[in-house]
């Protein structure tokens, strides 16, 4: 891959290429897939920055000021002081601009940056916030309704081995049973995977049943979508699906848990927080400094695997199993 190919990449998931750049890339990576392992490991590259990110102010008073500039630099003819008719060789001179000028526009269109930008980021990312808490309402709406009915009072069930045994099976269980209608309810608008969302199609669950290799753990890592579900829970020494008690503090669903992001905090919108889908349907965006006592990425034990009881809930993004390590309390 040159050197241009990566850069488009780059720009592709900062956003910050134009519509024809854009469309290029989305060509190059439908004739050539193996840019897609390229585009996440470059995903995976940018996530800890989120660390580094900061929200900058603009100076104190600074349109003000820059309005007090442009009024001394325009200022009237002191007073006392005749304007004499001008000559044609005045008026001539008077299209031309001076060093006063340029620093005066420049200090406005500095002072607009500034203020426009910011906003603009701020307008952007609050909009794709909004439309992630969209998506994990209506999927919080189909998993009530398949514990309603199909899943007599529990959640759909991630097994605990076999080609279905991770988080992400939440989605093709609730798309077969005829929950969940529309699959890209499943992407955050700000996740990486929805820019190649073109490319991404949900599998069945005859076609997870029978993949194999690679192709199955392509399949596990992106059938949860862009969201992190609920790994069960162990009841009397059995791991069972949660049963839908209705709790407001029992974490369903969120955007999907990093690996590698401090306090497993999600990409999607940036490492900043993640929207967190609780039991009773209400969604609630938390970041480092409001995360509950009750970490809802891992267990009593700090693992990433199901709950220890039927109140520790534990959310993993789509290609987690139930459990990693042996573990004693588990009857086989």
């Amino acid at each position: 891959m040159n050197d241009r190919t990566r850069e488009q990449l780059l720009g592709y998931l900062l956003d910050a290429l134009d519509d024809a750049e854009r469309l290029e890339v989305e060509q190059q990576l439908i004739d050539n897939p193996e840019l897609h392992d390229e585009l996440e490991s470059l995903a995976l590259t940018l996530e800890p920055l989120a660390d580094a990110y900061e929200e900058f102010e603009p100076p104190a008073r600074l349109a003000e000021r820059t309005c007090s500039l442009i009024a001394a630099c325009t200022s009237a003819t002191p007073a006392g002081k005749q304007l004499q008719p001008a000559t044609r060789a005045e008026i001539r001179g008077g299209n031309r601009w001076s060093i006063a000028d340029v620093v005066v526009m420049a200090g406005v269109c500095l002072a607009g940056a500034m203020l426009f930008f910011p906003a603009i980021s701020q307008s952007r990312y609050a909009a794709r916030l909004q439309a992630c808490q969209n998506n994990l309402r209506e999927l919080g709406i189909a998993l009530v309704d398949f514990s309603e009915k199909a899943g007599r009072g529990h959640f759909p069930e991630v097994p605990t081995e076999g080609n279905r045994a991770v988080a992400g099976i939440y989605a093709p269980v609730l798309v077969d049973a005829g929950y969940l209608a529309d699959d890209t309810k499943i992407i955050c608008p700000s996740s990486a995977l929805a820019k190649r969302e073109h490319d991404w199609a949900l599998p069945t669950l005859d076609e997870i049943d029978q993949a194999s290799g690679r192709t199955l753990v392509l399949m596990q890592s992106s059938m949860g979508g862009s969201y992190g579900y609920n790994l069960g829970v162990v009841v009397n020494g059995r791991h069972r699906a949660p049963r839908n008690l209705g709790r407001t503090n029992f974490a369903l669903m969120s955007d999907a848990p990093s690996l590698q992001l401090a306090g497993h905090r999600s990409a999607n919108h940036g490492g900043r927080g993640e929207n967190i889908l609780y039991e009773d349907g209400h969604i609630r965006y938390v970041v480092e400094s409001n995360v509950a006592s009750d970490d809802p990425f891992v267990n009593r034990l700090g693992w990433m695997e199901a709950g220890l009881d039927i109140n520790d809930s534990v959310v993993a993004p789509s290609f987690t199993p139930p459990f990693v390590n042996e573990v004693s309390y588990i009857r086989h």
